[in-house]
């Protein structure tokens, strides 16, 4: 089920917030019983083998403070689902096909993250096993992040605040982000698509610059705003979720970039593979070294592709040239030139990211920057970009800057008011006449 869904949008997300705020007793109980009925959406057999992995965490929890081969045991399983339900193909491991579970790999870093920190006494172990299901299942944050740890969220289980302030709140993230998806990211994704569909004897140098622009604007708007509306849902809620982006092309390197995009994500790996492989407390090349394996792995757990594991390569390589002197002379430029590094930096890197074989990233490259020679004709670039594509490119581009004050979107305002009115009609209706599609960042 999707948050840009009809089925989620005007059936279960209003019959669910009724029981909830009719049955005030049985609040959590609801919130886990909603969680499992939108994860049936996935299939019986991936429910089940999430109830099964929620049920081995909760018990570990109880006997990992201070036992470290407990804490190891743990992490292994939770890998080897993750590696049994995402790589056995890509490693050509001789294993029976196991329904894979959407949202697998944010659910096994959650995990992690609980184990690590109940064993290093940074969380308190969670007694109650429908607590337990909320944190590992709970819907909004389920599918695609943020990823929230349990000491973040554990008094927020037992006890939160439920306000018609918090609740407004809520609705207006969950519009904006409802229109992100909706009205920008879904419209981009028609130009994206059709330029990387593109044979390479008919890619045009224009054609791909387009292309990867618009890709740029999508995968923003499209993840930027599942965390929109997963941070409204649960102030509908009452919860208060980590924010997950920061206008991460506004920046000048890319280690801003990561500052900024999919934060959540971006201290996970801080915190549970930078520092615990030594982190900067190294010598040089072994802190290189760190940075490197890091976001190789930071791809993988994208996708069991080798593009994938190119895109977080890359993404090590800048931040090791950054941290190897480059950002000393970024630091003497104009901040120009350091947003179109960070910006031609991160383009090239989302290429490898949009590409499905390496072949085809290597030639959508050589077209970008002019090395292709196309032998067939095309209509160019209004064959991929109608009027309201070109306005949505637009609203993209200028919408990934900090251009919109945040309070629009939380304290609203009579103006804030009608314009998100305005925002949900055009939402709906494009949503009663067109095929929702799927989040990108649920595939994972």
């Amino acid at each position: 089920m999707q948050f840009n869904e009809p089925t989620f949008l005007l059936l279960f997300l209003p019959v669910l917030l009724l029981a909830y705020y009719a049955l005030p007793a049985w609040r959590n109980s609801l919130l886990l019983a909603g969680s499992l009925i939108f994860c049936l959406w996935g299939g019986k057999q991936t429910v089940g083998i999430l109830l099964i992995a929620c049920a081995g965490n909760f018990l570990l929890g109880h006997i990992v403070a201070g036992r470290r081969k407990v804490l190891v045991a743990g992490i292994v399983a939770n890998l080897l689902l993750l590696i049994w339900g995402k790589y056995a193909d890509f490693l050509n491991l001789p294993l029976p096909k196991l329904p894979t579970p959407p949202g697998l790999s944010f659910f096994t870093f959650v995990a992690i993250a609980y184990l690590v920190d109940v064993y290093r006494g940074d969380a308190t172990v969670i007694r109650n096993p429908i607590d337990a299901g909320n944190y590992f299942l709970f819907f909004p944050k389920f599918f695609a992040g943020p990823i929230v740890r349990h000491r973040d969220i554990d008094a927020q289980l037992a006890n939160r605040e439920h306000s018609r302030d918090r609740f407004a709140t809520g609705v207006r993230r969950f519009i904006v982000g409802l229109g992100k998806k909706v009205l920008v990211a879904n419209t981009v994704a028609g130009v994206a698509d059709k330029v990387f569909g593109l044979p390479e004897s008919a890619l045009r140098m224009d054609l791909a610059w387009v292309g990867i622009v618009a890709y740029t604007v999508q995968i923003y708007f499209d993840f930027s705003g599942y965390t929109d509306m997963a941070i409204g849902l649960g102030a509908m809620f009452g919860f208060e979720l980590p924010e997950n982006f920061d206008h991460p092309y506004a920046v000048t390197s890319i280690r801003d970039f990561w500052r900024r995009w999919h934060m959540t994500l971006s201290s996970w790996l801080r915190d549970y593979l930078f520092i615990p492989l030594g982190g900067s407390r190294c010598p040089a090349w072994r802190t290189y070294f760190n940075l490197i394996l890091v976001f190789g792995l930071c791809g993988l757990w994208h996708g069991a592709s080798w593009t994938f594991l190119v895109w977080g390569l890359l993404q090590g390589v800048f931040l090791l040239l950054e941290r190897a002197g480059g950002n000393r002379v970024l630091e003497r430029q104009p901040r120009l030139i350091g947003h179109a590094y960070a910006l031609l930096a991160t383009m090239v890197s989302w290429v490898f990211f949009r590409a499905a074989t390496l072949p085809q990233a290597l030639g959508f490259l050589s077209a970008m920057f002019g090395q292709n020679h196309p032998t067939v004709v095309t209509d160019g670039l209004l064959a991929v970009v109608d009027p309201f594509t070109r306005l949505m490119l637009v609203v993209g581009i200028i919408g990934s800057f900090p251009v919109i004050p945040r309070h629009w979107q939380t304290r609203g305002g009579p103006l804030a008011t009608v314009a998100l009115t305005a925002l949900l009609v055009a939402v709906l209706m494009l949503v009663a006449v067109k095929t929702y599609t799927p989040f990108i960042y649920q595939k994972f």
